[in-house]
Formats: structure tokens, sequence, C-alpha cells
């Protein structure tokens, strides 16, 4: 299961992304080169590249490449870090929750109203689908880091192993 859910993250984070980042290169083609621009491009492009780095979200914290910050958390006693590394898996636990149930409002809002793009004529709720399945991609990556602090077990690039925070 855990490999199907990796793939899963890799897949999606990756096509959405360079999907996004081909339609880019396409209208730049289409509009320096054949003087032909097109209204559609740059509004799917910036979404697909937008859902790429959402789905991507998950995929930085299982190989720990968030930004963190050790100077201090690295003079500190083992227990303490634990207690560190707990506080802010929980913390981020919570962001995902707020990013999860705030995307649902959203989506739910902007289905309700029947909102449209103005060059796709897509609805909006679907654009706005990728918060809640990004906050859940998300939060089961930080509900497996707390259970592997909790259990002292090595976070490869985490906080057990003394060489990042967790995000």
């Amino acid at each position: 299961m855990k490999k199907i859910f990796t793939l899963f993250e890799d897949f999606f984070s990756s096509l959405f992304f360079l999907v996004g980042l081909g339609l880019m290169f396409y209208e730049v083609i289409m509009r320096y080169v054949f003087n032909d621009p097109t209204t559609w491009i740059n509004e799917t492009a910036s979404i697909l590249v937008v859902w790429g780095i959402l789905f991507g979200l998950s995929v930085a914290l299982r190989d720990h490449h968030h930004i963190s910050v050790d100077i201090f958390y690295a003079m500190l006693p083992r227990r303490i870090k634990k207690a560190v590394d707990i506080f802010a898996n929980l913390v981020g636990i919570g962001f995902c929750l707020f990013l999860v149930f705030a995307g649902i409002e959203l989506v739910s809002h902007s289905f309700q109203s029947g909102q449209v793009t103005m060059d796709t004529r897509i609805p909006y709720w679907i654009y706005y689908l990728i918060m809640p399945i990004s906050g859940l991609l998300f939060l089961v990556r930080f509900i497996e880091r707390l259970i592997k602090v909790i259990k002292n077990q090595n976070v490869e690039g985490g906080h057990l192993d003394g060489n990042h925070t967790a995000f």
C-alpha cells in the first residue's frame, strides 16, 4: 500500500507539473515564433503547475526536502528534541486539517455558486479540488513522521537523526 501511495504522489506531481510546463513552452512558441497566441493555455498551464506543486508538498516532506532551520535544535538534549519533533509534526497535522476543511469549504462554495473561469469556462470547483487532496496527502506524511518520532524510529533526514527539522 505504501508503494502505491508513493507511486501515486510521484506520478501525479510530476504529470501535472510537466504538462503545465509543456503547455507554457507551447504557448511561448505559438506567441513568439508563430505570432498566434492562445487564450486558454496560460490559465490551464498555471493551474496544472499549481496542482503539480501542491501534489509535491507530500513528496517533499516524504523525501525531506522542506526548508528547515536547526541551529538551536542541534544543541538540544535528545528528550527535548523528541518533544520538539512531536510538536512540529502536530502543528503540521493541524495545518493539513485546516487545508482539508478549508479546501472542502472552498470547493463546496465554488460548486454552489457555479463560477467558471474566463477563458476555458471550466468550473472553479474543479481547480480548487487540489486543496483538500493535497491536504490529505500531506496529512498522511505528517502522521507517518509523527508515528516514527513517537516510536523512536530513525526519521531519515528528520529530527531524530539530528540533521533537519520536521518541516
